[in-house]
Formats: structure tokens, C-alpha cells, sequence
């Protein structure tokens, strides 16, 4: 799984496929769907086969070239942003996102995520991508 997906929130998320109310099983649902959107990955990323699993944590005894110094200057953008720190009005706009969000119907787990934002940032630890799975999530539950 992707570094910008955190497997035992995920996992928690795909317990609650498992509950008999429908609409904690949107919820859960809406929440998966959001953090796959934010972190760039599809189905196939996230559900490999034992055999590319396994090639995966395969250890060469040659280097990878991706490890090497001038990888590391040609960086994507994207990767950039998000060692920026937010500004007062993308703080203020995810204050009001937590906000919105918690005044929906969502899952206890969103919930809590939610608390944990705010957290974030109040010790500025929110990052950009925080922010882009606020975005997200709310678009999806306003859908």
C-alpha cells in the first residue's frame, strides 16, 4: 500500500463493509473512496497478487536506481507542496472543511480522524495533503 495510505486506518475502514447499517457502510465506503482518490491509487494498486507482492519485497543485490542523488532533485512538484506549510486562509478553509464534515452523517472512525486533524493543526503538523482529503471527503459525502 502507498506511503499517503495508513493500513490499519484502511483496514478499519473495510471492517466496516461488514456492519448491518447502511449507512455506516456508505460512510466507510465514501471514506475509502476519498483516501484512494487523495493518495493517487486505483484497485489494481491496492489489491495486488501474491506473486507481485512477493517480487515487490524481493532484495536485489544490485542498487535500485531510484535510490540514486539525482532522482532526488528532479522531484515532482506535487512532492514539493507538500512540504510547504499551509497559509492562515488554507488553515482557516480546513478548519471550516473539519467543521462541515463533523456536522455530517459519518462513521465513528471519521469522527475520530477528525479529531486528530484538528490536533494536527493545532501543532501545525496538517500538511497539504491533509487538505486534499478534506477536499475530498466532503465533496464525496455532499454527493
Amino acid at each position: 500500500m502507498r506511503t499517503d495510505l495508513e493500513r490499519d486506518d484502511f483496514i478499519v475502514l473495510l471492517e466496516q463493509l461488514k456492519s448491518d447499517e447502511d449507512a455506516d457502510i456508505l460512510a466507510a465506503v465514501r471514506d475509502i473512496n476519498a483516501k484512494m482518490t487523495v493518495a493517487g491509487v486505483t484497485w489494481d494498486d491496492l489489491l495486488m497478487s501474491q506473486d507481485d507482492a512477493a517480487n515487490d519485497y524481493q532484495v536485489d543485490d544490485e542498487p535500485d536506481d531510484e535510490d540514486s542523488p539525482d532522482d532526488e532533485e528532479d522531484g515532482d512538484e506535487e512532492d514539493d507542496d507538500e512540504l510547504n506549510p499551509l497559509s492562515d486562509e488554507e488553515k482557516q478553509e480546513a478548519t471550516g472543511l473539519i467543521s462541515a464534515i463533523g456536522e455530517m452523517e459519518i462513521s465513528e472512525a471519521t469522527k475520530q480522524e477528525l479529531e486528530e486533524y484538528k490536533d494536527d493543526l493545532e501543532q501545525g503538523e496538517f500538511e497539504q495533503m491533509d487538505l486534499r482529503y478534506l477536499r475530498a471527503l466532503k465533496s464525496r459525502l455532499s454527493a
